[in-house]
């Protein structure tokens, strides 16, 4: 029979549909809320004023919150429609609640000196991207996270709270390092003053960085068995595994960009004279590098 070859449970189609006209509510309210954290109308940004980095922002909001609803809507079917329904919204609007947490953490601890959502509001297009890339790198991780966890659904949401601050501060480290590095290349320079002079060829280059790290920090979840059981023990494995693919990613992408790069000075290029195609390349290779260690830990 034809069913045979499809690996799709049609006696779920109902849950399917309902965890489907969820995620389409959560992703039609991004548009509002971002209104509504900014402070100003979404439509007039986009619409009248024109503000191209209001608009990345809140693209990467939307893409940011359908890859952490791919992480909710993933696991199995509740036991009736109600609890379906229940269980996706409660954890939909966990993963938005973190996401707007990680932005807070972004401003306050990685750039004290520097307002994202400020730069945001005045059109910094590289402001824009970074603050993009930073939701979609903590949805990546919170997508993770859920996909990951088994068992209660208190237990399941400790789980997710407590991946998500660990996943902070490797972020925090991994931004960290950005900053000591533009700042040992750059005498005198500070990495939220280019941002602030919309150096996008930087922007890129840092974004893809964190992308690649999120990336390599979610396969943890993958080299470590997940047991309720074992709560404390788990997580400090899979801290301990985050932490080394992170400093792998590290190493590994400096090797590849020393071939790739040969020959060109990153640092003028990217930092001074903010060469998109530099940052870009540079930035992929985080990337890459990020999800071949994810391909590898997950064969």
């Amino acid at each position: 029979m034809l069913s045979d070859f499809i690996n799709v449970d049609i006696d779920l189609a109902l849950y399917y549909l309902v965890d489907f006209i969820i995620a389409v509510a959560l992703l039609s309210a991004m548009r509002m809320l971002a209104g509504l954290v900014s402070n100003v109308s979404a439509t007039a940004e986009i619409a009248q004023n024109d503000n191209k980095a209001f608009g990345i922002s809140l693209a990467g909001a939307m893409l940011a919150v359908s890859i952490m609803l791919m992480g909710v809507v993933s696991g199995n079917a509740g036991y009736s429609l109600a609890n379906e329904a229940f269980t996706v919204i409660l954890f939909g609007v966990i993963g938005i609640v973190l996401m707007w947490i990680t932005r807070i953490v972004f401003d306050r601890v990685s750039f004290p000196h520097l307002s994202i959502h400020q730069q945001i509001m005045n059109g910094n297009m590289a402001a824009s991207i970074i603050d993009a890339c930073n939701m979609i790198a903590t949805a990546i991780i919170i997508k993770g996270a859920m996909t990951w966890v088994d068992g209660g659904l208190k237990v399941s949401i400790m789980a997710v709270i407590v991946s998500f601050i660990a996943s902070q501060v490797i972020m925090s480290l991994a931004t960290l390092y950005r900053v000591r590095i533009f700042e040992k290349r750059h005498q005198g320079s500070k990495l939220h003053t280019a941002i602030e002079e919309n150096n996008i060829a930087l922007a890129l280059r840092f974004s893809a960085y964190r992308l690649g790290v999120a990336i390599a920090v979610s396969a943890a979840f993958t080299a470590v068995e997940y047991t309720p059981d074992a709560f404390m023990t788990v997580f400090m494995l899979w801290f301990a595994v985050a932490l080394a693919l992170f400093v792998l990613l590290t190493l590994v992408a400096i090797v590849i960009r020393h071939g790739v790069l040969r020959g060109v000075n990153v640092g003028e290029e990217v930092g001074q004279q903010g060469n998109i195609a530099v940052g870009a390349i540079e930035g992929s290779i985080y990337i890459v590098v990020g999800l071949l260690l994810s391909g590898l830990i997950g064969a």
